[in-house]
């Protein structure tokens, strides 16, 4: 009877076992996602978790220092959503990184980005205002279209994007336009005022710098998650893979951009997630626990 009664806490303790690695498991879910707008750790609309699972699909690499990059001309990086000021170190070596005939590819709205454009050498200047349009998706004038100028490779067979209350540019050659029907909205009232003019804003554009390129584009949102969705007529997705896949080798600039941001625990948690190590451990004792788990049945009367 002892022996009967030693198997049944030996299977209960094993049974407890799995339902804390299952616990466990369940926690650092928890504790690996954020609601940070642009996150990457964010799995909501306003995130760019899926965004990262493709770029991860593509093998991207993270670069948290301009120093890091690489000399050859097969890189496009993606410097998406910016915050803070970068070095005139930094903008030096993404200087020379687009010079050796590498592709920079810079997503804002905000015009705190005209400085380093204005360090870049660049004559493209974002502009940060309520743009509207008659041609939309919904019903707000804020869903502005972006149709496509011009033939740069990244607008091959997209013939319209959907932008999510974007900012627009000045200079550079257009990639993306609004149509003709677009306007300024200066008092916020969603409808065209005497002294709002009718005109094409740019809201994505290039520049030649050397062998290499700068691509602008005025509106963050085409990367979130709530974005991502390919919807009939509109080119987001294929827009995104263009830029995904137009050099062999893609970074993706982690050391100033919103994309990084999430509290420490998050980043933490999410580094141990990813560890290879650290999944084969996993899966090493929840197939151990198993196994000691069926054995202990067997061996009861």
């Amino acid at each position: 009877m002892r022996i009967w009664r030693g198997e049944t806490i030996s299977r209960a303790a094993w049974v407890a076992a799995l339902l804390l690695l299952l616990g466990l498991f369940a926690a650092l879910s928890h504790l690996s996602a954020t609601t940070i707008d642009y996150s990457r750790y964010n799995p909501e609309w306003n995130g760019t978790s899926r965004l990262f699972q493709l770029m991860d699909d593509h093998g991207a690499i993270m670069v948290t220092r301009p120093v890091d990059l690489p000399a050859s001309g097969d890189a496009i990086l993606l410097l998406l959503v910016p915050d803070g000021e970068f070095d005139q170190d930094e903008i030096s070596r993404l200087r020379r990184f687009m010079g050796e005939g590498n592709i920079l590819v810079l997503v804002s709205d905000r015009e705190a980005e005209n400085l380093l454009l204005s360090g870049l050498g660049s004559g493209i200047r974002v502009h940060d205002a309520n743009l509207s349009s008659v041609d939309r998706s919904y019903d707000h004038p804020s869903s502005v279209l972006g149709f496509s100028a011009g033939d740069d490779p990244l607008v091959a067979g997209i013939s319209r994007i959907l932008l999510n209350s974007p900012s627009y540019l000045e200079g550079g050659v257009p990639v993306f336009e609004t149509s003709l029907l677009s306007w300024i909205d200066a008092d916020g009232d969603s409808r065209l005022s005497k002294e709002e003019t009718l005109q094409r804003y740019r809201v994505v554009a290039t520049e030649q710098h050397g062998e290499g390129i700068l691509y602008v584009i005025a509106d963050p949102s085409i990367f979130i998650n709530g974005m991502l969705t390919p919807r009939s007529g509109d080119g987001n997705s294929v827009f995104i893979q263009h830029i995904l896949t137009a050099k062999p080798l893609l970074l993706v600039e982690q050391g100033h951009s919103r994309t990084a941001s999430a509290p420490a625990v998050i980043r933490v948690v999410n580094l141990v997630k990813e560890s290879t190590i650290t999944k084969m451990a996993l899966i090493t004792l929840i197939f151990l626990a198993v196994s000691l788990f069926i054995l202990q049945r067997r061996k009861e009367p």
